[in-house]
């Protein structure tokens, strides 16, 4: 017994055919078994069988409708015992068979269901079908012409018929199949167009080139044919007779934006690039070119303009970033309404670094569509790259009432808090994101870290560690997250041990960093090494440190611990003069004497 699934594709495919099995078709087994000619002359059995074969076709469709394909398929073999030939009964047979994959009974029955009813349009078509899955190209090719026999106008038919020999490989029989369609039907747009893509394979160029003329006299207002036939002509090498169509085609059409897209196309593949920008503008300004269109070219810009990280933008790159700022501009004046417009030319900013421009046109987006995350992200990035801080409070918490689990806008509006020294105010937003952050190791690096920060500022020395442990743990390779952390440690002359171990560390990730040595030299410092405190802080003086600060104060606090107390005051006094202003400090200048 099979053990069928039928598919909803299936029943789509055969619901007319087992509906009529079920009415006509079941009349039709009676007929095969009892002619109106012979009604006197059967016998009780002939009467019998022909009734008991309409019972079982007809139980068998409803199971078949019912997606019993198993019970089905028993019922219709039942009604072969009783008539082999029976046609309706072996066309719903080979019908389950085929969409069951098994091909080789499916044309067995299929061949059954023609031959007993040669002029059937549904037992040829599906005989055809279990052909051409055996590959048996030619033999469908025949029972193709039966069809087109019966059905002399009917274009499907033709097309078929014309399929097979292409499938069979003689491509001059397909031609010859859809002449005689045109001769008896007509002119037909899909044939024509197969038969110059016939034409064309077998590079006749002059027969492929009279049909695109003809399709053209027939449809002079339809574009695409203008542009096959200048396609032909650029195939041919070509070029001046592919130009003289598509002007020929803008006699008929000059605002049609589809010929000055091929005619900016065809300059493109020319390289005259003032003609196809021109062509293309002609076209981009249309009303007629919708505007996914246009943003798809502007799309093309985007990613032909893409800088390139290991050379210099070319003068070319740079004149089509001039082209893609025009049609931008086109854009948003045509569609001063449509989000689509605004994204797209805030795409070109943002990636350009204009991130008050960029941020202008998000905003306007934004105006008709608050729904799309990836707006909001690009807007939060652009006020933090422009360090809008008050904008970025206010983005960012419209941000996360419009998508509460989505952690960034959580971690930008705790940096602009932090930014703006509103440190109990970053704390909240810090945590609260830092909940929905999940296998993404960096972004929990930069939320525990920043929290660190904070809760230092605000002297929560407990909680600071502990979210700088979580980091350490996290990414222990962290060269800035260990430097930082061992400064605090320092400062607060606290587990100076781990301190030191993170700093060296932190040297050894980035070993000429002159705030790590800086750093470093100082733990030394807390721990009364001196004279090696001395050292990297030197190093740091090599590498530049002498021009900030906080490291030449650092360095006079060591000197003085080495007793060389003039040289301490005089890098106290530098100190002053490069910006540090401190209260400590200007005592220690004041006093010559060290302040901790």
């Amino acid at each position: 017994m099979y053990k069928l699934k039928i598919i909803f594709l299936f029943f789509a495919a055969s619901f007319f055919l087992v509906v009529t099995g079920c009415s006509s078709k079941k009349n039709a087994t009676v007929a095969n078994t009892s002619s109106s000619n012979n009604k006197n002359s059967l016998s009780q059995k002939q009467i019998d069988d022909a009734f008991k074969l309409h019972s079982l076709f007809y139980d068998a469709c409803k199971e078949k409708i019912k997606g019993n394909a198993d019970v089905a398929m028993n019922l219709f073999k039942e009604c072969l015992k009783i008539d082999t030939k029976n046609a309706p009964a072996n066309f719903e047979i080979a019908n389950i068979y085929r969409y069951t994959g098994n091909y080789e009974n499916a044309l067995s029955c299929a061949k059954n269901a023609a031959l007993a009813d040669e002029k059937n349009e549904w037992y040829n078509i599906l005989y055809i079908e279990c052909l051409h899955n055996k590959h048996l190209y030619l033999d469908a090719a025949m029972r193709y012409e039966i069809l087109v026999k019966k059905y002399p106008y009917r274009a499907d038919f033709y097309q078929g018929l014309a399929g097979e020999y292409i499938y069979a490989g003689k491509p001059d029989k397909a031609i010859q199949a859809y002449d005689r369609a045109q001769k008896t039907i007509g002119a037909d747009d899909d044939i024509s167009l197969q038969k110059v893509k016939l034409f064309t394979q077998l590079k006749k160029w002059n027969d492929a080139e009279i049909e695109l003329k003809k399709m053209i006299a027939n449809n002079p207002k339809e574009t695409i044919y203008y542009t096959y036939l200048a396609d032909l002509y650029q195939q041919q090498n070509q070029p001046e007779k592919a130009l003289d169509v598509y002007k020929n085609a803008l006699k008929n059409d000059s605002l049609n934006p589809s010929i000055h897209l091929n005619l900016a196309e065809y300059y493109r593949q020319q390289n005259k690039y003032d003609n196809f920008y021109s062509e293309l503008k002609k076209a981009f300004v249309s009303d007629d070119l919708d505007i996914d269109n246009k943003v798809r070219i502007l799309r093309s810009y985007f990613d032909i303009t893409m800088p390139s990280e290991k050379q210099q933008t070319t003068e070319a790159a740079k004149k089509l970033t001039v082209q893609a700022y025009e049609l931008n501009a086109s854009l948003v004046a045509q569609y001063p309404t449509n989000g689509k417009a605004h994204s797209m030319y805030a795409d070109f900013l943002f990636r350009d670094k204009k991130y008050a421009e960029a941020a202008d046109q998000l905003k306007k987006v934004l105006q008709y569509d608050k729904s799309k995350y990836a707006v909001w992200n690009q807007l939060l990035v652009c006020d933090a790259e422009m360090r809008a801080y008050d904008s970025l409070v206010k983005h960012s918490e419209e941000a996360i009432d419009l998508f509460p689990e989505q952690p960034a806008p959580y971690y930008l509006n705790g940096i602009a808090y932090k930014q703006l020294k509103q440190y109990q105010k970053a704390v909240q937003p810090l945590k609260e994101g830092k909940q929905f952050v999940f296998e993404d190791v960096p972004l929990a690096v930069e939320f525990s870290s920043n929290l660190g920060d904070v809760y230092n500022t605000l002297k929560e020395y407990q909680k600071s560690d502990k979210e700088f442990d979580q980091v350490v743990q996290l990414d222990p390779d962290n060269a800035g997250v260990l430097n930082n952390y061992a400064y605090y440690l320092s400062l607060r002359k606290e587990n100076l041990e781990k301190a030191e171990i993170m700093s060296k560390h932190s040297l050894e990730i980035v070993p000429n960093s002159i705030n790590y040595m800086d750093t470093y030299g100082w733990i030394l410092y807390q721990q009364t090494k001196y004279d090696e405190a001395k050292r990297y802080l030197e190093k740091a003086f090599d590498r530049g440190g002498y021009n900030r600060p906080a490291i030449v104060e650092h360095y006079g606090d060591v000197l003085y611990k080495l007793n060389e107390t003039d040289k301490a005051v005089e890098n106290w006094k530098k100190a002053k003069e490069l910006g540090g202003n401190s209260d400590i400090l200007n005592k220690k200048i004041a006093d010559k004497k060290l302040y901790e």
